[in-house]
């Protein structure tokens, strides 16, 4: 076995177990912490719907992702006893094909629970009770989100990338050619992370209870997570771009399992990391005495 299907096989075993048996487990751990710590009896204002709902979506996420891993180690046997390389790439080496596609089937469970999330926050403040609404009057200044020189490490890496797609290729300016495209959705990639980042920071509190110091943490470890995304995305089209022109056909299978592997290290990883429950005000969560 040559040296770089040794390395797909390496990587690929580690995108199977990273994202579809570390981070699930880290993530289960932490929602069966938060079931034990913070009961619906005392924390009534987390559970806008019945317990028996968020342990049957708990219980749902463990279970696709299990199927998910079995899935890839299935797709990993296959790999190395039955596929014939020649068939699904011209270059005769394992197409970067099988790690993109498995990597959105990855994907899956955590779009799942995004969507749950956004479902959970709106029927929270459709059942908000609170008589008085509280807002916060300090400014909300980008540059207290986003760090500057991660900002300026986003800028530069795009403008690199670009650049030195653009002169490797001859500064060739045609829809059809891939300089072109790679650019474009470089593009669309960081407008659709800015729009995230810039709609947490100024629009409004998806959490009706979240106090303004755990927004503002949150806020800072979203745009760290964007632009660190941002960063690794442009050096990613990079390498793409290098490869047309260098014969480096064998790394492009390597380098697609690599890059899913940094992308959710730096998105959902990160972000566990940086919020931790124990650092996060549940107070605002409990039932309040009524009023007289």
């Amino acid at each position: 076995m040559e040296w770089y299907s040794l390395l797909f096989y390496l990587l690929f075993v580690g995108q199977i177990l990273l994202i579809s048996y570390w981070l699930p487990r880290r993530m289960s751990a932490r929602v069966a912490s938060i079931f034990e710590n913070y009961p619906p009896a005392e924390y009534p204002k987390l559970y806008p719907r019945s317990l028996d709902y968020y342990q049957l979506g708990h219980s749902l996420f463990v279970g696709c992702n299990r199927a998910i891993l079995l899935l890839g180690f299935g797709i990993l046997l296959a790999l190395l006893t039955v596929v014939d390389h020649a068939t699904f790439a011209d270059d005769g080496f394992i197409s970067e094909a099988w790690p993109a596609g498995y990597g959105m089937i990855q994907a899956l469970p955590f779009v799942l629970l995004e969507c749950i999330a956004f479902s959970q926050f709106r029927l929270m403040r459709a059942t908000q009770s609170d008589s008085t609404r509280k807002a916060e009057l300090r400014p909300r200044r980008f540059f207290d989100a986003a760090s500057p020189r991660l900002v300026v490490a986003a800028v530069a890496a795009f403008l690199l990338s670009v650049g030195v797609d653009l002169w490797i290729h001859d500064f060739v300016l045609s829809w059809d050619h891939d300089t072109t495209q790679r650019a474009f959705w470089l593009v669309v990639g960081n407008l659709f992370m800015v729009s995230i980042g810039l709609w947490q920071l100024y629009g409004r509190k998806q959490d009706p209870y979240q106090s303004f110091s755990d927004r503002a943490r949150q806020t800072r470890a979203q745009w760290t997570s964007l632009l660190s995304v941002s960063i690794v995305m442009s050096f990613f089209m990079l390498s793409t771009a290098v490869d047309d022109v260098a014969d480096i056909d064998f790394l492009d299978a390597p380098l697609m399992s690599l890059y899913f592997q940094i992308i959710v290290l730096l998105s959902i990883g990160l972000l566990l990391r940086t919020l931790r429950p124990e650092e996060i005000d549940f107070e605002v969560y409990r039932e309040r005495p009524a009023e007289t």
